[in-house]
């Protein structure tokens, strides 16, 4: 059981993100890679204009900090960029447009990471007191004697690492998206919370 977790959780927590930064940057359409304006505009409603400013101010500086001051970002392109006597036939080209797809993609991913973190502290909150009630609602089934299916508490365990995969893959996905969908995110994860602790070894 143990190990088909873990796989579970390289799964979704590490090959899914890694096959969206290998496949997403073989997309044609440029605007793919644009943070488009209705995520934009979804960012600014929910958080307002001046944090909607500092998660972008963020997402700059990291994305220059970590990649551009480093020297990542320009080592990436000295081969593509290198004059050839033979032709390669468009092999430059499309490794110069495939690399700069998948730095698009990575400045996506830190910008939606900055604009999640505001949802970091609440979420946190929530979560320890979900967690905390159904850990009481386990207590009080367990003194009545009470039994909870394992399979519920299987299905919760599961269902966070899906949902954490698949936060983490979102923040790379070639498609908009919206602020209100982090306010959900916690909610349903809160859920899961919720059910993981009251289910967990209750029963005799």
């Amino acid at each position: 059981m143990a190990s088909r977790f873990v796989s579970h959780v390289r799964l979704w927590l590490l090959v899914a993100p890694l096959l969206i930064c290998a496949t997403a940057p073989f997309i044609p359409d440029d605007a793919a890679f644009e943070i488009s304006d209705a995520e934009q505009a979804s960012v600014a409603k929910v958080l307002g204009f001046v944090r909607a400013d500092q998660a972008t101010a963020a997402a700059n500086e990291r994305f220059t900090r970590w990649f551009v001051q480093s020297g990542a970002l320009k080592a990436s392109f000295s081969g593509s960029d290198a004059d050839t006597t033979l032709s390669d036939g468009g092999a430059a080209t499309f490794g110069r447009h495939w690399m700069r797809n998948f730095w698009l993609t990575i400045y996506r991913g830190i910008y939606r990471a900055s604009v999640g973190l505001h949802w970091a502290f609440g979420g946190a909150v929530l979560l320890i007191a979900l967690l905390n009630d159904g850990a009481v609602s386990r207590k009080i089934r367990a003194s009545a004697a009470g039994f909870a299916n394992p399979v519920t508490f299987h299905v919760a365990a599961h269902g966070l690492l899906v949902c954490f995969g698949f936060g983490a893959s979102a923040l790379l996905l070639p498609l908009p998206l919206l602020a209100y969908w982090w306010t959900a995110g916690v909610g349903i994860v809160g859920l899961l919370s919720w059910r993981l602790a009251s289910a967990f070894h209750v029963g005799r």
